[in-house]
């Protein structure tokens, strides 16, 4: 295997990466106006990001705050807040490894 694979081989990691944070971004910006906890693109990108970082406490968290939409009867905006600080740290662990 040559150099030029290897490299390729990273772009496409890195391709699919950053298709699974844009399914997240998506569902973060929804989120306000829709439920988003059974969407389709929500719950593989965050597995598969979950398998590529080492802390796993963003991932649950992210998770968690879309189990509940209302989140005890919080508006939308703060509910957009949690999963975008959650989505935050996400990109933080993602992008360390």
């Amino acid at each position: 295997m040559n150099r030029s694979n290897r490299a390729t081989r990273k772009d496409l990691e890195r391709s699919r990466i950053d298709r699974a944070l844009a399914g997240l971004e998506d569902a973060l910006n929804r989120c306000r106006k829709e439920d988003v906890r059974y969407t389709t693109g929500v719950e593989a990108p965050l597995q598969f990001l979950e398998m590529q970082a080492d802390e796993k406490w963003p991932f649950e968290q992210f998770r968690k705050t879309l189990e509940d939409p209302g989140m005890d009867g919080t508006k939308p905006e703060a509910h957009w807040q949690v999963l975008n600080a959650s989505l935050n740290e996400i990109k933080k662990v993602i992008h360390q490894t």
